[in-house]
């Protein structure tokens, strides 16, 4: 069984016949903000997990945007689900800044 990160390689590396091909392959760090972005969390919380600045999220989330070419964050995650991307389990069961627990 492939894990989900492989079958988004797969897919945006162009060794899939999906029919919606990416037009340029996903960098690693810009799969792992999708990844993040695909659980619903915010962009200051993606930047403090992955220690990086909220605007270089911002620049990443722009990024993913124009190269799964959606609009917007729904559809991305849309997008990122299509692809076989699902939040692993310890994503959400970690300790969010500002949240009880």
């Amino acid at each position: 069984m492939s894990k989900p990160m492989d079958s988004i390689r797969i897919f945006i590396n162009g060794t899939s016949s999906h029919p919606e091909p990416v037009v340029e392959p996903l960098s690693e760090r810009e799969l792992e903000v999708l990844q993040w972005l695909a659980c619903g969390v915010p962009n200051r919380e993606i930047g403090r997990r992955l220690y990086i600045t909220e605007n270089t999220v911002k620049r990443h989330v722009y990024n993913i945007f124009g190269k799964l070419n959606v609009h917007n964050r729904t559809r991305a995650a849309l997008q990122a689900r299509k692809l076989g991307l699902n939040p692993e389990p310890d994503f959400m069961s970690q300790h969010w800044e500002g949240s009880p627990g």
